[in-house]
């Protein structure tokens, strides 16, 4: 349906525009674009972006929503918040709520996204045209990639210790090293791949502060910023902290006054093991069954942020278990070995050295039980059974 504001330029472009393009593989999932994005038009991981279709423009019945000098407008004196862009948005980033602007996901083209993104991967077609990032395949089982920028990060998520800090760069001891993959889903600039795959990256939320009471205005923190977020009003000598970045926090370490604050909380790991029992489709309400028939609670969900974690048979429990009472075994499904935990309760003495490096966090200590761990996968598929009994794809044994 066309909008009733039929001005000339008022539902169409008059020339061609082209929507933004996003990298997708390439992405460090630092949400700097989606927070800089003045009408909520991007959303990361899954990726999702207004593609100026001006569906929202035609279905607008008030004139709300014009097309001016090849731009989407927005009048929130004309918006009634009917809802009627968001219900024909094709792609479904479209929403209308309270808050000003009242409907927003609509693309304005004003190019800060571009500007903001650390690594250069979002480009604007024929107007801002950043080349596409090669994708390295490394042949190594890990490998730390000359990108890496020393900052730290990946150390303490290790859960074997296999990671140490020499000369500015991160170092794995192959040895040591049980290929969960934490590291790379964790690294803040892409600068770890195991079995030479781009890592899927953790979802974070930072909380990034700046005491300007504190602050000397050194500017040390800019110049440390491998993607040059941090601004400085040379004027002022003023700092600006991104309002999202990768959070590698090497601006944090050199501020000589310590007048700068960040605190990361990480969503949960994921398993990048080609082969064994995976969540191929997070249907929370689904997994939730499969949690509730599992006999070792290898499946956890979380009621609040309705998140679940899985154990991956990493083997990180067993390589740390000072007793042996936990061990890496094998199982047969359909003709194919699979690795699985095998838990010997009388063995086990109760240190809880295993829950503190489990990286999926699915690991718990039970006091006066018969089986003081759970939390580990046996490979029973008693989950699997449940997910094809609901007829629900959202466990696959690859």
């Amino acid at each position: 349906m066309a909008s009733s504001n039929q001005g000339s330029n008022c539902n169409s472009f008059s020339k061609d525009v082209a929507a933004i393009e996003i990298q997708e593989k390439a992405c460090l999932v630092c949400d700097a674009c989606k927070e800089i994005c003045p009408t909520e038009a991007i959303e990361i991981a899954p990726f999702n972006t207004c593609v100026l279709c001006l569906s929202c423009v035609n279905a607008c019945p008030t004139g709300a929503l014009c097309v001016i000098n090849d731009t989407i407008n927005y009048n929130p004196i004309k918006c009634t918040k009917c809802g009627a862009c968001a219900k024909v948005c094709t792609t479904g980033i479209k929403k209308v709520d309270d808050r000003l602007p009242y409907s927003k996901g609509h693309c304005v083209l004003c190019e800060l996204c571009v500007g903001i993104c650390p690594i250069d991967i979002i480009s604007i077609p024929n107007k801002i045209d950043n080349p596409k990032k090669e994708i390295p395949s490394p042949k190594e089982a890990i490998v730390v990639m000359d990108n890496c920028v020393g900052c730290g990060v990946c150390p303490p998520v290790c859960p074997v210790e296999a990671i140490t800090m020499e000369n500015d760069r991160a170092v794995v001891d192959t040895e040591k090293c049980i290929y969960c993959s934490v590291c790379a889903q964790t690294c803040p600039w892409n600068a770890i791949f195991v079995n030479g795959k781009m890592p899927t990256k953790r979802h974070k939320k930072i909380d990034f502060k700046l005491d300007s009471e504190k602050c000397i205005g050194c500017i040390a923190c800019a110049e440390i910023c491998p993607g040059d977020m941090i601004k400085i009003d040379s004027k002022n000598i003023a700092v600006e902290l991104p309002k999202a970045c990768p959070a590698c926090g090497l601006c944090v370490g050199v501020c000589p006054v310590d007048a700068l604050y960040l605190d990361v909380d990480y969503d949960p790991a994921k398993s990048v093991n080609e082969e064994g029992l995976v969540i191929v489709n997070e249907d929370y309400n689904t997994l939730k069954k499969c949690a509730e028939v599992c006999p070792t609670d290898a499946i956890v969900i979380n009621e609040e942020s309705k998140s679940v974690k899985m154990c991956i048979v990493c083997g990180a429990c067993a390589t740390t278990c000072p007793t042996g009472a936990l061990k890496v075994g094998n199982i047969k499904h359909n003709g194919k070995d699979y690795n699985r935990i095998v838990f010997n309760p009388s063995m086990c003495n109760s240190c809880g050295d295993c829950v503190g490096v489990c990286p999926m966090d699915t690991l718990e200590l039970v006091k006066e039980d018969k089986h003081p761990i759970k939390g580990y996968c046996v490979m029973c598929l008693i989950c699997l059974e449940k997910a094809n009994e609901i007829k629900k794809g959202v466990l696959e044994l690859k």
